[in-house]
């Protein structure tokens, strides 16, 4: 049986997106855990007996082949602080809103049985598609991927990314410097490494008064 915490084992479209979302709660000060990626056909099928023939609390409806994870296109995530794993609902809200924006299915938003650890992409296929043998494309992209600012050089896209202050554009530089003086954001201000996507997002944020 495999319950996977690797990364690794995601799809490849998963696994930019996974990376990209810890990059973004990072930024915003919250460390992410991986809980769960690929799950063998067992593994889900004894993860649902649980509740049922197994002793413990029922945590999932679904059998083996009847999840994303058994797919590679679902991860789920922890609050990466000792004592504080599943019980702060901000982090959840926050990730599950920043998935969402990125294009994602967050099981938090499910109104049967939500699943708030839980983080899938699926290009529109479903479970149906995948039993019949659908997958996603190797060379998929989620939304955010899309939505990044690019440059065209030698026919390659290369996504521009911003590690100095003085390098980011005008309307980025106060947020950016406010949030560095203020330690929202890690770092002297010159080693930044945020994307326009990031920028967009920290500063849709700020606004919102999210920082205080």
């Amino acid at each position: 049986m495999i319950d996977s915490r690797d990364i690794a084992e995601l799809h490849p479209t998963l696994q930019r997106g996974a990376r990209e979302l810890i990059s973004r709660m990072s930024a915003l000060g919250f460390p992410v855990g991986i809980s769960s990626t690929y799950r063998s056909i067992d593994f889900q099928n004894h993860l649902f007996e649980q509740g049922r023939s197994r002793p413990g609390q029922i945590v999932t409806n679904a059998r083996g082949g009847q999840s994303m994870h058994n797919y590679r296109l679902a991860f789920d995530v922890f609050k990466n602080i000792r004592g504080q794993e599943f019980s702060d609902a901000r982090f959840f809200d926050t990730a599950g809103r920043i998935w969402r924006e990125m294009g994602g299915t967050w099981g938090g938003s499910w109104t049967s049985f939500p699943d708030r650890p839980h983080m899938e992409y699926t290009g529109g296929l479903t479970i149906a598609d995948m039993q019949r043998g659908s997958r996603l494309p190797q060379d998929a992209r989620m939304p955010w991927e899309a939505k990044v600012t690019t440059e065209t050089e030698n026919e390659e896209e290369i996504e521009l990314r911003f590690n100095k202050i003085e390098e980011l554009p005008q309307w980025a530089q106060p947020t950016i410097e406010k949030l560095v003086r203020e330690g929202h954001l890690r770092g002297t201000g010159s080693d930044l490494d945020l994307s326009m996507d990031m920028l967009r997002l920290l500063v849709i944020h700020d606004r919102a008064g999210v920082f205080g």
